[in-house]
């Protein structure tokens, strides 16, 4: 017997798997063919239209069929196409907000570039401001955040406040709003509502089912984080976008300013939103029982976080007079955090790049915008001579809050910051403020804001089944906020930017 008629017999001794059925045959045909469904099947149904649209953008502009119409020049006509396509997909969330700002960035090299004559090395204005100081201004932001969480500092921060407070509903409701908003000052806001509403299924543990203090705390840390954002340059993307403009117009604000600046608005809605929710939301309970949960201990990694965040703030503070810029200070905490290992090659991995991305292509279609001579021919055709500060400053908030409420808040003013600057007869220092203000403001609905959906999400069964919020929940607060905080940002632009000097 030789080797093959061996292997035979072997072969035949073995058992043998049973015979699938057709039946069986066409589900696992079914199992595999959804290996390449989601390239071709599992679409937004946003993606189609809002792909489609931004094609015939492109095409109308390429065949030059806006310049007759508006009077443009050829850099113009194209910058125009650019700026409508990325309105479109941004609007649309047809792609990745950030696949967007790539896209933005490609045909400024590509489609652009050539028609300014600018020669493939000069081309780098668009890259310079792609990747830009406010860009590295936020890149140390994050890895700030990212020190304070490894570290569990963000947690121990927010427990101390918590036992501080009490166990008075109406104080816990306090010292979980000024937590939230002191945390998205310096973090992520989507980071700080995440770290909350951990904290708030601990504090919620006992409160009974159906009670007011339960949506009252899930919105009232939803909205401080919103709110928080406001208070420093790196608080959200809106602000370093704005920042971007404001420094090459030459009215930048010191990091001390912007904080100046943002004190009384921050300070004023908070108070408004801790008395509102505690009234529209009515608790039964009378004492909240507080986890205390597990705080990681004390040590040197714990204060080499403290010292490097001191010195980063102080650096962000004092920077001006120093002649340093906001990006140079935020490489402190990427350097020493990495180099001493407190952080390693994955945590940078991690980092949201997508946010700076978005950031930097939002920056790249302003540098065109302003290249192209777009701006001055918007700011020609725009009526604001003559207009009332106080009308133009509640024009782009409102524009600032209605694009806000519907689109990621980032790409709302990478949309509205350079047209402001093309302005004619006004002065953009303030409106560019204002409109950074206004994109945090807008919190009616779910969707508006990365914290709103985690608070609506909040208790949500697999199933799909409500949570703790219903709709209406989240709709009439935020809007009655939203309406407020306008109000006020108003007076504070008309009444304390110039009390400070500023612009």
């Amino acid at each position: 017997m030789n080797e093959r008629d061996e292997e035979k017999d072997a072969s035949a001794l073995e058992p043998r798997a049973p015979q699938a059925s057709p039946t069986e045959l066409a589900v696992a045909f079914g199992s595999r063919s959804l290996q390449w469904m989601p390239i071709v099947l599992r679409l937004s149904w946003r993606t189609p239209p809002g792909i489609l649209l931004a094609i015939l953008a492109f095409v109308v502009a390429q065949q030059g069929w806006l310049a007759p119409l508006l009077g443009l020049t050829r850099p113009a006509e194209i910058t125009l196409g650019i700026v409508l396509v990325a309105a479109i997909l941004w609007m649309t969330e047809a792609v990745p907000l950030f696949v967007t700002s790539l896209l933005v960035l490609a045909l400024e090299l590509t489609w652009l570039a050539p028609a300014l004559a600018i020669a493939a090395p000069s081309a780098t204005l668009f890259l310079n401001a792609f990747f830009s100081d406010v860009t590295l201004l936020f890149l140390g932001g994050f890895v700030l955040s990212a020190g304070l969480e490894r570290t569990g500092l963000d947690r121990r921060l927010a427990q101390t406040m918590l036992r501080r407070a009490g166990r008075s509903p109406n104080r816990v409701l306090l010292a979980m709003m000024l937590t939230t908003a002191l945390l998205s000052m310096w973090m992520s806001n989507t980071a700080a509502c995440a770290l909350m509403l951990g904290l708030a299924g601990s504090v919620l543990a006992k409160v009974p089912e159906g009670d007011g203090f339960r949506k009252a705390l899930l919105l009232g840390i939803a909205f401080s984080a919103n709110l928080g954002g406001i208070a420093t340059p790196i608080g959200s993307p809106p602000n370093a976008i704005v920042l971007r403009y404001l420094q090459a117009a030459g009215h930048a604000p010191s990091f001390g300013l912007w904080m100046l600046l943002a004190a009384p608005l921050l300070l004023v809605l908070l108070a408004v939103a801790h008395v509102y929710l505690g009234r529209r939301f009515p608790t039964r309970v009378e004492e909240v029982e507080l986890d205390g949960g597990v705080v990681v201990p004390f040590g040197r990694p714990q204060a080499l976080v403290i010292v490097v965040l001191a010195l980063t703030i102080i650096g962000w503070l004092l920077g001006g007079a120093l002649s340093i810029t906001p990006g140079t200070v935020a490489l402190l905490p990427v350097v020493v955090f990495f180099g001493t290992n407190l952080l390693h090659t994955r945590d940078i991995r991690t980092l949201p790049w997508d946010v700076l991305l978005l950031i930097g292509g939002g920056l790249a279609l302003g540098a065109a915008i302003d290249q192209s001579g777009l701006a001055a021919w918007a700011g020609e055709r725009l009526p604001t001579e003559g207009v009332p500060a106080l009308v133009l400053t509640a024009i782009v908030a409102l524009l600032a809050v209605g694009l806000s409420a519907i689109m990621s808040n980032t790409a709302a003013a990478n949309l509205l910051a350079p047209m402001i600057v093309g302005l004619s007869g006004a002065m953009p220092a303030p409106l560019l403020v204002v409109a950074a203000f206004a994109c945090s403001l807008a919190m009616p609905l779910p969707v508006s804001t990365p914290p709103n959906a985690m608070a609506f999400g909040f208790g949500m069964k697999a199933d799909g089944t409500r949570g703790e919020l219903a709709a209406r929940d989240m709709i009439i607060p935020g809007t009655v906020m939203t309406l407020v905080g306008l109000i006020a940002l108003a007076a504070l632009a008309a009444l304390w930017f110039p009390a400070l000097g500023f612009p």
